[in-house]
């Protein structure tokens, strides 16, 4: 199996690669995604009870190898209760929607109004006493929130909250843009992330500003931000395999020149863009973080793109920002994002929908051995 691989500053980032069988079918299912998922429990084959059971499996598992090197995950005590609510729920043929009974995994300074605690800007955590507007919106849509991930000490193992989707503790999480932790963290772990167009919903207490989804696929991804808005997806306008199609899209070329690795993996990307029938026209000076949106006015782009690093992850708060995995280079994960005008979320979605779809260059990742034993299920 493949090692992590290094980057600057000693940290590192998980690499894509196809995993060895686990020891359970019961494993495929858990990295299966949110479809294979709901036609189970639909067919009667899988419960949200045994779903979220299998998780919980998992974050024991991995929190058993060792609490200082892995202690990123606060249960919640209450998820399988909740899961059981879902399944009654369904047996009665009330389904709330495709995250009906899902396992979800929450930022840690999103407040819940339950025994687990919530960490705003102060260091001291506390229990918020009731749901944010994210909280809120996610139970509304039948999800099962099983836990929070502590960014911090996430951050510490290889990369932010991003790490409990990529290990395979939780199908879905959501994470705040409050410090531009979307999407960096998610393209570093070859997931797809959105941060929406400004914030998400008015939260309450130590809610971050904007709340975004991060997702194996930009249909799960998709789903989950409709959660979070309130709003019905209309998967087949949005969802579209033409969505590049006569677009009009900037090429940031001054985030290119740091990595060759990265310029090969994103200039393979700018192929399966063009041959998707976008128009892509190339932007050679560096667009400073305030003229981004004048510059897709300017130029009447549909959206901006180019590789997913700190650059780019910090475009401002006000524009919806999509990653999306382009590849790997050295050994590591590399985002395609793209950016779009203020409330163009949908548009954006459907571009990033079409080149997922046109190139599938998700992976499951291969984890270092000592997790893959301790993950195996009986």
């Amino acid at each position: 199996m493949q090692r992590s691989q290094m980057l600057r500053g000693g940290a590192s980032r998980p690499v894509l690669a196809r995993a060895t069988a686990p020891a359970s079918p019961m494993a495929h299912l858990l990295d299966a995604g949110v479809l294979p998922q709901q036609q189970m429990m639909q067919a009667g084959k899988l419960s949200s009870h045994a779903l979220t059971s299998q998780y919980l499996g998992r974050i024991r598992s991995l929190c058993s190898i060792g609490a200082r090197a892995y202690p990123g995950i606060e249960i919640n005590p209450d998820a399988l209760k909740i899961a059981l609510e879902m399944d009654r729920e369904r047996q009665v043929h009330k389904v709330r929607g495709p995250l009906h009974g899902i396992p979800v995994v929450l930022r840690d300074n999103i407040a819940t109004g339950d025994r687990m605690k919530t960490r705003t800007q102060s260091p001291l955590a506390t229990h918020a006493g009731c749901d944010s507007f994210v909280a809120a919106r996610l139970r509304a849509a039948g999800a099962v929130i099983i836990g929070k991930s502590n960014l911090r000490q996430w951050a510490a193992v290889s990369v932010p909250h991003a790490t409990a989707s990529w290990a395979g503790l939780t199908i879905l999480a959501v994470d705040s843009a409050a410090d531009g932790s979307i999407v960096a963290p998610a393209s570093n772990c070859g997931l797809v992330a959105i941060k929406p167009t400004g914030r998400t919903a008015a939260g309450q207490g130590g809610e971050p500003a904007t709340a975004g989804p991060m997702a194996p696929s930009v249909r799960e991804a998709a789903w989950l931000l409709a959660a979070l808005s309130g709003e019905r997806l209309a998967d087949g306008v949005v969802l579209d395999t033409a969505g590049l199609h006569g677009r009009r899209i900037g090429v940031a070329r001054s985030l290119f020149g740091q990595c060759a690795g990265t310029d090969a993996v994103i200039g393979q990307a700018l192929l399966a863009l063009r041959e998707q029938g976008a128009q892509l026209i190339e932007i050679p000076a560096a667009p400073v973080p305030g003229g981004i949106e004048a510059l897709l006015c300017s130029h009447g782009f549909d959206a901006l793109v180019g590789p997913t690093c700190h650059g780019v992850a910090q475009a401002p708060s006000a524009l919806p920002h999509i990653t999306v995995p382009a590849g790997v280079a050295g050994g590591a994960p590399v985002g395609l994002s793209f950016i779009g005008p203020a409330h163009g979320d949908m548009q954006l979605i459907a571009m990033a929908y079409a080149y997922e779809q046109a190139t599938l260059h998700r992976r499951t990742p291969a984890l270092p051995s000592s997790i893959t034993l301790a993950l195996r299920l009986p």
